[in-house]
């Protein structure tokens, strides 16, 4: 690939939302086929949402292990490895659309068998159907995205979705926690299976741009579809933006394995005499979380326009320090200070580096891309949380949320920097968010 020209002055500040975040908002809305793929997402959300509270719940009542609790999110983390470099090929040349549908179909039929299991290799097993479909849906979604919106609202597009997706995470885990406590898990887990239903009804009879790829050789099709596996893998390691924000986010798959795993843990110490109510405090920081990553992408346009797309996620990556004061055992009011900065500032580095990952890579490559993308995260992930089993056993809950904050922390920004990426992104050009090349 050559070498982009040096930017000017007017390419170096990136197109973002209207001045008013309203007007920009309502300019993507404005859009059809964005506004539907938005409320795919809404309802997707809030079932995942749920389910992110009912799920560590059921399985460590199940089990009363942290260890096993951690077995069940790394089981469901293999298959999305494995086949996530074959969904990025499915998605570069299938009906993006139909894909997520079937994706859909088959995560509601996992989940809505999930309440009948009783024993954890059973949970593992539905968790790990599911994922099956995330790992479809997701690089589809990804890459339909930057399809039907044009570059100059692709930042106002990208922070919708953050938003919309926060507040749901705000609400959602709420519910979700009430729902656990008067009726036990099955009925969340029965919502999230209608939302996925739902989210495959709104997908009927979208038309997505067909991706631009050439057919493959009639002979040679496993050959061929090897051939492009391997080219999205080489854009993850060969282009500076992908290689370095995707070793950022697999580096933060320990602060997200500290929140499924170390987090449950640690609400239900002795020292917060919560007794019953733990469940209930665990969803309330979980939302706090969302709601500072809500907070924090209404803000990011603005503050973007202000210090620069690079700041922002520079600043954005610096956030897991929060989670050092969680070591001591501070009020539970600190601790719920600190989530809610680091998801506020956390918005910022996830929007940021949205923008730059879509405005890198072309549409013909994207599914590909997103999927090796993911998949990189999804290996990490099931390290961390393989990791964080372990530590939460030895070391105990506070003292591995204070291992994540310092190692994720003080290692995102290093990342960056020695990946290339931040040099990268100071003379970035971007491509159009709907080039086929």
């Amino acid at each position: 690939m050559a070498t982009p020209p040096e930017p000017t002055p007017e390419q170096e500040r990136v197109p973002g939302p209207a001045d008013d975040h309203g007007r920009g908002y309502r300019a993507v809305l404005a859009n059809p086929r964005y506004r539907r793929l938005w409320s795919v997402e809404l309802v997707a959300n809030l079932g995942e949402a749920l389910a992110s509270i009912a799920l560590p719940l059921f399985a460590y009542d199940l089990t009363g292990s942290a260890a096993l609790l951690s077995l069940v999110f790394v089981v469901q983390t293999v298959p999305r490895v494995v086949l996530a470099p074959l969904a990025g090929v499915l998605a570069d040349r299938m009906d993006r659309t139909r894909l997520m549908i079937a994706a859909d179909l088959g995560r509601a039929a996992a989940v809505l068998v999930l309440p009948f299991a009783t024993q954890i290799w059973q949970v593992a097993t539905l968790a790990a159907i599911v994922a099956v479909g995330n790992t479809v849906f997701r690089p589809a979604e990804q890459a339909a995205v930057p399809s039907v919106v044009p570059r100059s609202q692709l930042v106002s597009a990208l922070s919708l979705s953050q938003v919309s997706s926060s507040l749901i995470r705000v609400v959602g885990p709420g519910i979700g926690a009430g729902i656990v406590g008067l009726a036990g898990p099955s009925p969340a887990f029965a919502i999230q299976g209608g939302c996925f239903l739902l989210s495959a009804a709104l997908l009927r009879n979208l038309a997505l741009p067909l991706p631009a790829a050439d057919a493959l050789p009639a002979g040679g099709a496993v050959a061929a579809i090897g051939r492009e596996i391997r080219e999205g893998l080489a854009v993850v390691v060969q282009n500076p933006v992908v290689r370095g924000t995707a070793s950022v986010e697999a580096l933060w798959q320990f602060v997200s394995a500290i929140f499924g795993v170390a987090m449950v843990v640690y609400v239900g110490r002795d020292e917060f005499g919560l007794g019953d109510n733990d469940g209930s405090v665990y969803a309330l920081l979980m939302g706090t979380f969302a709601a500072g990553t809500a907070i924090g992408a209404l803000l990011a346009g603005r503050v973007e326009r202000r210090i620069g797309r690079t700041r922002l996620m520079a600043i954005g990556y610096l956030a897991p320090l929060m989670l050092i004061p969680a070591g001591v055992l501070p009020p539970l009011a600190v601790v719920f200070l600190a989530l809610l900065v680091l998801g506020f500032t956390d918005a910022w580095a996830v929007i940021a580096m949205q923008a730059f990952l879509a405005e890198s890579v072309p549409d013909r490559l994207r599914g590909r891309v997103y999927a090796s993308w993911n998949a990189v995260l999804t290996l990490a992930a099931t390290v961390w949380f393989a990791v964080v089993g372990w530590l939460v056993t030895v070391a105990g809950a506070p003292a591995t949320i204070v291992a994540a904050g310092v190692v994720v922390g003080a290692g995102g920004p290093l990342l960056l920097f020695y990946s290339g990426a931040l040099a990268a992104m100071r003379r970035h050009v971007p491509l159009e968010a709907g080039a086929g090349s």
